[in-house]
C-alpha cells in the first residue's frame, strides 16, 4: 500500500490511467498537463497527457502546466477519501486552480476520472 502523494503513489495512479479504457478513450486527441501540489509539504507532481498516454512525475512547484491544483495535504485527503468531491474542493477554495477556466469546463470529466482513479489506489496516510 503505497503512502499518498508519493512518487509510488503516483506510479500506481499513472499505470491505472494506463489501463483505463475509459481515460484511453477520453483522452484521445488531447495533449495537456496538470500540476498537482500540496503546497504545506512541497510535494507536486506533474500530469501530463498527449493523445491518451499519460505520465506523472514529480516536479517542482510552480513548474509550468496549462493546469494546476494546489492546495494542502489535507484538502487533498479529503478528496482522496471521498469526504469532498474534486470540484467541490476547487469551489470552496480548498485547492486553487490555474488556467483557463473555459477549457478545464471542456475537460471537467477527464480531470473528475483523475479523482475517481486516485480513490480506486490503495494508500495510506
Amino acid at each position: 500500500m503505497a503512502k499518498f502523494f508519493t512518487d509510488e503513489f503516483f506510479r500506481e495512479v499513472e499505470q491505472k490511467l494506463s489501463a483505463d479504457p475509459k481515460w484511453l478513450q477520453d483522452t484521445k486527441g488531447v495533449k495537456t498537463s496538470v500540476l498537482l501540489g500540496a503546497t504545506d509539504q512541497g510535494s507536486s507532481f506533474l500530469l501530463k497527457v498527449e493523445d491518451g498516454a499519460t505520465s506523472i512525475s514529480k516536479t517542482e512547484a510552480g513548474t509550468a502546466a496549462e493546469f494546476s491544483f494546489e492546495g494542502s495535504y489535507d484538502a487533498w485527503t479529503k478528496v482522496a477519501k471521498g469526504e469532498v468531491d474534486f470540484q467541490s474542493a476547487v469551489l470552496k477554495g480548498m485547492l486553487k486552480f490555474r488556467g483557463s477556466i473555459t477549457k478545464i469546463l471542456f475537460y471537467k470529466d477527464r480531470f473528475l476520472r483523475i479523482a475517481e482513479v486516485i480513490r480506486s489506489v490503495p494508500m495510506e496516510f
